[in-house]
């Protein structure tokens, strides 16, 4: 396998490791990776609906059982079996798929390739050999890997070797896992289809009784070419898979999403929260690969009349648990009602970094902050968008006015400080006071005006002892130019039995608004 370096530990390592991650009936895993467990032992195959003669692509080893092979036309496979289900290729659900190959690439290495549809490159370099053996240690490795994968609802095959054509053919070869040793006798037994010929080259080989790599590679490279053209020096090169290349390298995703379009129309939420719910499972565990975490989760769904239904659910602390996420589409879905039914799910995740971040002293955060916006989603939809929030004063003279904004903690620490900061610069700029009595009399006696304890809603004024003084009236208005017009008169008034009270007129009716303590 190439020249030898001697590692740390004292065993010899080969001087470049590579392995090849290979999912067989790819397009076929992608689709089913979100069905039930149960549909993967059942006669299924898949097909290119946008063909203009679609025949069978890949199918189950159910369906091969009962004798559907690839190239039949669907009425072919349903005349061998009845009972075949017959799927259509998803771009979506692909595209997911490829992107969580990736993410369990990565879990293993930084350096990967996405080499092909079901088919990604990893460098080892940098990896340790064990102390025992090269081999144990490679196996041990390649089953983590399946592990993985078998987590992301899909059955792959591994391949490790000194250059990535031939983990390739490993990985091809595996059952489910390759560790490729002496190269010359791993090739020597493939069959001659493993460097995927052309039709015609195929059948010339096969008159010849050429079956294997081994057979084709010692008819010689220019009796090859002379023969056969230049085409096959392309084929020669491939299945001597003696050279090395560098990765074309993959870089992380943006955004994690998953998505499927539904065979029928969805008119229940519990269909439609069993996908999403295997979403978040996936979208999860590849955050978890990652070490990333999701600060906003976006959903949409595809109407059947063609129309799509879009919303950005933002998660108040980043989490990648399977059980808050969800929750949150949950909560969302219940207060949902379309026009029409859905035809297709679209999840995204964006993904960034765990926060660290420590409180000061006297600080303290909320324990649950994902629970608490739940809880807030649940009010909201009991008594409406307007009726939950943060009450704040309006930059007007009209009593009582303020509305309501939706609830943000992300901004609370700053202003604290700012709080914090102008409060220490008043006790400064008092202590600085000339003649200031630095007497714990004074500050046990401040002085201090009339509290006013005011009515929500205001009492209707019922005449109950006579009013001895009045000050007043002040006639008040804004807002005339335009439908918030208001307008009131107030008086201060005390009353036989000494108290003293805020009263005012509106709409020729009078109202007890406070009383002064």
């Amino acid at each position: 396998m190439g020249g030898n370096t001697v590692s740390k530990v004292g065993m010899p390592q080969p001087a470049g490791i590579f392995a090849v991650i290979y999912v067989p009936d790819f397009y076929l895993q992608a689709v089913l990776r979100m069905e039930t467990q149960a549909l993967h032992g059942h006669p299924v195959a898949l097909i290119d609906a946008t063909a203009q003669n679609p025949t069978i692509l890949q199918l189950t080893h159910a369906a091969r059982e009962v004798g559907v092979s690839p190239g039949m036309t669907v009425t072919q496979a349903m005349a061998r079996c009845a009972k075949i289900l017959i799927k259509a290729r998803s771009a979506a659900q692909e595209q997911a798929t490829n992107a969580a190959l990736l993410d369990c690439a990565w879990a293993f290495s930084p350096t990967v390739e996405a080499t092909d549809d079901g088919v990604c490159t990893l460098d080892l370099k940098g990896h340790r050999v064990g102390r025992d053996s090269v081999e144990p240690w490679y196996e041990q490795f390649g089953a983590k890997i399946l592990d993985c994968l078998l987590r992301l609802r899909l059955a792959g095959q591994i391949g490790i070797a000194e250059n990535p054509l031939l983990a390739w053919h490993a990985a091809r070869a595996a059952r489910p896992c390759r560790v490729v040793k002496d190269a010359r006798e791993f090739l020597k037994t493939l069959p001659i289809d493993s460097i995927e010929p052309t039709a015609e080259i195929r059948l010339i080989l096969k008159k010849w009784g050429i079956h294997t790599l081994g057979q084709f590679l010692a008819l010689g490279k220019n009796a090859l070419a002379d023969r056969l053209g230049t085409e096959s020096l392309e084929l020669f090169d491939r299945a001597s898979a003696n050279a090395t290349r560098p990765l074309r390298l993959a870089n992380p995703s943006a955004v994690y999403e998953e998505a499927m379009e539904f065979e029928h129309e969805v008119e229940t939420a519990e269909a439609l929260m069993f996908v999403l719910h295997r979403f978040v499972e996936q979208l999860s565990l590849r955050l978890e690969l990652v070490y990333l975490v999701a600060d906003e989760m976006t959903l949409r769904l595809a109407l059947a009349d063609g129309d799509k239904y879009e919303r950005a659910l933002k998660i108040p602390a980043p989490t990648r648990k399977i059980e808050m996420l969800f929750g949150m589409l949950q909560t969302h879905l219940e207060t949902l009602r379309t026009e029409q039914p859905i035809v297709g799910v679209h999840l995204t995740l964006r993904p960034c970094r765990p926060a660290n971040q420590q409180l000061e002293l006297f600080e303290s955060d909320l324990r649950d902050p994902n629970r608490f916006y739940e809880t807030l989603a649940r009010l909201i939809a009991l008594v409406g968008h307007d009726r939950v929030g943060t009450p704040v004063v309006e930059a007007s003279h009209r009593p009582d006015a303020f509305h309501i904004q939706p609830i943000d903690l992300t901004h609370r620490r700053p202003l604290l400080k700012r709080q914090r900061t102008a409060a220490l610069q008043n006790l400064s700029d008092f202590a600085k006071r000339p003649g200031l009595r630095q007497s714990s009399a004074a500050l046990e006696s401040p002085q201090r005006g009339l509290c006013l304890r005011r009515f929500r809603p205001p009492l209707r004024a019922v005449l109950y002892s006579r009013i001895v003084q009045k000050a007043g009236p002040w006639h008040l208005s804004g807002h005339w130019w335009d439908h918030q017009r208001w307008s009131r008169v107030e008086w201060d008034v005390t009353t036989e039995d000494e108290h003293l009270y805020r009263i005012f007129q509106r709409g020729g009716e009078t109202f007890v608004e406070a009383l002064y303590d």
